[in-house]
């Protein structure tokens, strides 16, 4: 399909400068999003920032299997712009916080063609000012099910966050001609019941899994050898090299026992258990292994248990932060890695985002059990084996060991698994977030062939 015939679908995020892009959550998943719509050349995504912003995208975007102007876009209002459309009477009478995603919303009215839009989270209210049809994605309202670190007047007051996020996602969502979850769960327990969302409306639409195999081209069939993870280990040196951390430029990743965990710390994430799991098994039974966090480590902070644990402990080589890596560095990472963890209580997906990036590139992983696991076990019963009570330290310890123990044989069972849920591909998120996006709008949505 030429250029001129793509189905434009913009991306409405209302994240401001400074903000964290790259790698990070639902910004990597519309990555993949638009390198599954690269594979089908159907659609072009045209991503919407606030002003400041796009140069942070573009540099993250441009790391994809995708072409800027071809697959896809990232607009920001110019300085102009904000001159031009700051002087509106309508936008002169907002409150100052909000004039920024007013103005950004008209410049995308006027300057950005799009049939439709996708908004990145349902309380960004400023995409109630797009014209054209909309489908907001609705990740999950987890606070709701796990108010954990999150106490307090300032959160559950009359005027508290959560509470104010519960009455913008509401009007939101209500508003838009679609809602997009990436899970039954999700609209079962929080889009219908807590936010009104009327269930006609609801896409479920799960996320394909993540494959890190193209990231790192001599991975063959997703096996981990002595040869690919020494490849690894030296990219994983280089990425290192410019960080202020002697430690790590020379850290001999291909000859260590290490586990990672790729996610930030939330409560709900659940870091604390995993690193009080790894102190026994290093301190109390004797097994010289690490654990390498992507997130940073919060010192100071009450809601996690990872900067008392450090100091405590004095775990600070034992416990590694590798943070704002790139998307070579972390795939290197889950190559080099004995087995990763994923810890969470709940996640709004099925499955867990980094169970199938380790899978990707031949590293077994276990998941805490939730709901979210729960429901990619209907799915891949087999996978029961790699999953553990979220609360019990001492079992996520010992299914670490176990998994080591046979570690070819665990990748093998979850390759399967990996290869049996690839079938529904990126190409099939993209179309079906597109066609979420179009739900408002008389055009006809092409379908992608079923695999």
């Amino acid at each position: 399909m030429r250029n001129d015939q793509r189905i434009p679908i913009g991306i409405w995020s209302e994240l401001g400068p400074g903000s964290r892009w790259a790698n990070e959550g639902v910004s990597r998943v519309f990555g993949f999003i638009i390198e599954g719509a690269a594979k089908s050349g159907i659609y072009i995504f045209h991503i919407v920032v606030q002003r400041g912003l796009a140069p942070a995208v573009r540099e993250d975007l441009r790391t994809l299997n995708a072409v800027e102007g071809r697959d896809w876009l990232v607009h920001e209002p110019s300085r102009r712009s904000e001159l031009k459309y700051g002087d509106r009477s309508t936008i002169v009478a907002l409150p100052e916080s909000e004039r920024p995603l007013a103005i950004a919303a008209e410049f995308a009215n006027d300057s950005v063609r799009v049939d439709g839009w996708v908004v990145s989270f349902p309380h960004f209210a400023g995409c109630l000012r797009l014209t054209q049809p909309k489908a907001a994605l609705m990740p999950d309202a987890l606070p709701y099910d796990f108010p954990l670190g999150w106490g307090g007047d300032v959160y559950w007051g009359e005027t508290g966050g959560w509470i104010n996020w519960r009455k913008t996602a509401t009007r939101v969502l209500a508003q838009c001609d679609a809602v997009i979850t990436f899970s039954r769960h999700v609209s079962e327990r929080h889009a219908t019941p807590l936010l009104g969302v009327d269930p006609a409306k609801i896409h479920v639409v799960p996320l394909a899994p993540p494959d890190l195999a193209s990231i790192l081209p001599f991975v063959k069939k997703r096996r981990r050898t002595q040869e690919t993870r020494a490849i690894a280990a030296e990219i994983l040196r280089e990425g290192m090299a410019n960080r202020d951390n002697a430690y790590l430029r020379a850290f001999p990743f291909e000859h260590v026992r290490f586990v990672v965990t790729a996610t930030q710390d939330r409560p709900t994430k659940n870091l604390g258990l995993v690193a009080i799991a790894m102190r026994r098994l290093v301190r109390d039974r004797r097994e010289n292994i690490k654990l390498f966090l992507t997130a940073p480590v919060h010192f100071g902070a009450d809601w996690t248990l990872l900067p008392g644990l450090i100091e405590r402990e004095q775990f600070h080589h034992d416990l590694v932060s590798m943070t704002d890596v790139s998307r070579e560095v972390h795939a290197a990472l889950f190559h080099c890695a004995t087995v990763s963890v994923h810890a969470s209580f709940f996640e709004g997906i099925v499955g867990a985002l980094p169970f199938y990036e380790s899978v990707s590139v031949g590293t077994p992983c276990v998941m805490a059990r939730g709901p979210h696991v729960d429901e990619l076990l209907e799915i891949e019963p087999d996978l029961a084996q790699f999953t553990y009570d979220p609360y019990d330290a001492d079992a996520l310890g010992n299914l670490i060991l176990a998994v080591e123990s046979d570690r070819e044989g665990a990748a093998d069972v979850q390759r399967e698994a990996y290869q049996r849920l690839s079938r529904n591909g990126w190409d099939d998120v993209a179309n079906a977030y597109a066609q979420a996006a179009l739900a408002g709008s008389d055009r006809s949505m092409p379908r992608v062939a079923r695999k």
